[in-house]
């Protein structure tokens, strides 16, 4: 071999260095590349979630920032009407009799304890016949509490059924159901059967349809009235609440005891004066 060939052997080798080492500096930056690449792309999940919260985040701040709409208006408890046809459809409840009705409208203090009334019942409807309406005609209130403890007749403002069943479900917080016994033959026909076989423990006439639609729907009976009691004991309806006692064990003592105590001390200390 030649000088000449001997230079350009020379000369090739260095350039296949340089080659060799440049690719491998390719290489080794092409394989840092992949692996920045595999990182960015590990880590990305993590971005995209926490950028998921930040719009959340941003979502929830700006949902407080909104107005506030005005809240629900809730209509108070109401009178719901029960026409003749649908009685046979009325569940077990509650029926307060026009003694009861009387005692909300003469003892305030009642009428503040409707809720607590209420707590002490099952969670049942509670009637009002439209017999009461009749039997407020022409009725008085005691002008004072005098006339309610000494009760030899009331001078007072006449009763008012309307203002009572208005007041009534607001009392107690629950729907009152004024059921229309009127005219409703199947109550008509049980009040007729029952009046001449419980007549004999006080059953009148007026109390009989009360008693024929408690017993006609599986109702319990509220009421002061001791005789209208026994008749619907001896007709077999569930056990009847007596009211002043029912009473007595929410208010303690109940306003009616506390007024019958009132009118015995009176007529203890004025015997000449009899109550009619």
């Amino acid at each position: 071999m030649n000088l000449l060939q001997k230079l350009f052997q020379v000369l090739r080798n260095l350039i296949g260095q340089k080659v060799t080492k440049t690719q491998k500096t390719t290489t080794i930056k092409l394989n840092k590349t992949l692996s920045s690449n595999k990182i960015s792309q590990r880590k990305l999940p993590d971005v995209q979630i926490k950028q998921v919260e930040r719009k959340q985040q941003q979502k929830t701040i700006t949902s407080f920032l909104e107005p506030i709409p005005d809240s629900v208006t809730e209509f108070p408890p109401t009178i719901i009407t029960v026409s003749k046809e649908s009685i046979s459809e009325l569940e077990p409840g509650y029926v307060l009799d026009t003694c009861s009705l009387i005692n909300f409208e003469d003892y305030p203090e009642i009428k503040k304890s409707g809720r607590d009334i209420v707590n002490k019942l099952h969670d049942r409807p509670i009637y009002v016949l439209t017999t009461s309406k009749k039997e407020y005609a022409g009725k008085k209130c005691p002008k004072n509490r005098t006339e309610l403890v000494v009760d030899r007749g009331y001078t007072g403002n006449p009763r008012n059924f309307d203002h009572v069943l208005v007041e009534l479900p607001k009392s107690l917080g629950v729907p009152v159901y004024l059921v229309e016994i009127e005219n409703a033959l199947e109550i008509q026909q049980l009040a007729k059967k029952l009046l001449p076989e419980l007549r004999k423990f006080g059953l009148h006439y007026g109390d009989d349809a009360f008693l024929a639609f408690t017993q006609l729907t599986k109702s319990t009976m509220i009421t002061s009235d001791d005789r209208l009691i026994f008749s619907s004991v001896h007709a077999q309806c569930p056990k009847p609440i007596e009211f002043q006692e029912f009473l007595e064990k929410i208010m303690q003592p109940s306003p009616i005891t506390a007024m019958l105590r009132a009118r015995r001390n009176y007529y203890k200390h004025n015997p000449r004066w009899k109550k009619r």
